[in-house]
């Protein structure tokens, strides 16, 4: 029983993930839409799909990190230095996934923007609140 419980919090807990990095994907790729030959992926679902795996990535390992090294800086700008540090994620997957494109720090802190704005909206479609 206690077993059953635990298997059921897993699939819980990979489903959740799952559906996080589909809708990051999704996201990136409708601010893809938005922002036109500035932010783009050549490589179609496979880009999209290497481009949020490694925009995920980079988010569980930088954000806290500079989270805890810049909070009074967060504090200072309401948490818009989230978009700041965003940006700086998607230039650092842009380095790492030579098929995904953006054009300069401005461009990519606007993707942050859009990205943000993106989810949020799909979170309330499909009713996941965090």
């Amino acid at each position: 029983m206690v077993e059953n419980r635990a298997e059921a919090r897993r699939q819980g807990c990979l489903m959740k993930s799952l559906v996080s990095w589909a809708v990051a994907g999704l996201s990136m790729y409708l601010a893809s839409l938005v922002l036109g030959n500035r932010m783009e992926f050549y490589g179609g679902f496979w880009t999209v799909f290497w481009t949020s795996l490694v925009v995920g990535l980079l988010n569980a390992v930088l954000v806290p990190i500079t989270r805890v090294i810049t909070c009074p800086i967060w504090l200072l700008t309401l948490g818009l230095l989230r978009f700041v540090v965003n940006a700086i994620v998607l230039l650092i997957a842009d380095w790492w996934v030579e098929s995904f494109y953006i054009r300069s720090f401005w461009w990519a802190l606007l993707a942050a923007i859009l990205i943000s704005i993106a989810t949020t909206m799909i979170n309330g479609l499909l009713g996941r609140d965090k």
